[in-house]
């Protein structure tokens, strides 16, 4: 399966990982997809960290969301 490589430029860093996560990712993607795997994990864990940034420095200047708000973003983020 060939995967579209990043537009950026690659760097090789080593990471420690549970072995039976490893092998689940690897179970699923082989091993030329791993890597891919892992880089698109990590730039969806960096979205939800930005979303909690923005919602907290939010918070700090306005207040709490509020209970309509996060519900018309639960519906967003659900797709309905």
């Amino acid at each position: 399966m060939a995967f579209p490589q990043p537009a950026d430029p690659t760097v090789k860093k080593s990471v420690t990982l549970r072995r039976s996560l490893a092998e689940e990712i690897e179970s699923r993607t082989g091993p030329r997809g791993f890597s891919h795997f892992v880089d698109q994990a990590a730039e969806y864990g960096l979205a939800l960290l930005k979303a909690e940034e923005i919602v907290a420095d939010h918070e700090r200047r306005v207040g709490p969301l509020s209970d309509e708000v996060m519900e018309e973003a639960r519906r967003a983020w659900s797709g309905e």
